[in-house]
């Protein structure tokens, strides 16, 4: 699969299970808001590796 290959990925929490067990995160589902918290954490989390450059 190629979320295996990627740096990070993300998987919906309504994913198929094969699907969510190859990626490297597991956001909420479509239906609250998972990609938009993916992004969220992202987001944050670059901002915080940016604190330490």
């Amino acid at each position: 699969s190629m979320l295996r290959f990627a740096g990070a990925s993300v998987a919906m929490g309504n994913g198929k299970p094969n699907i969510k067990e190859a990626a490297h995160y597991v956001t909420a589902d479509n239906n609250h808001h998972g990609a938009a918290k993916a992004i969220y954490s992202a987001i944050a989390y670059n901002n915080e590796l940016s604190k330490n450059i």
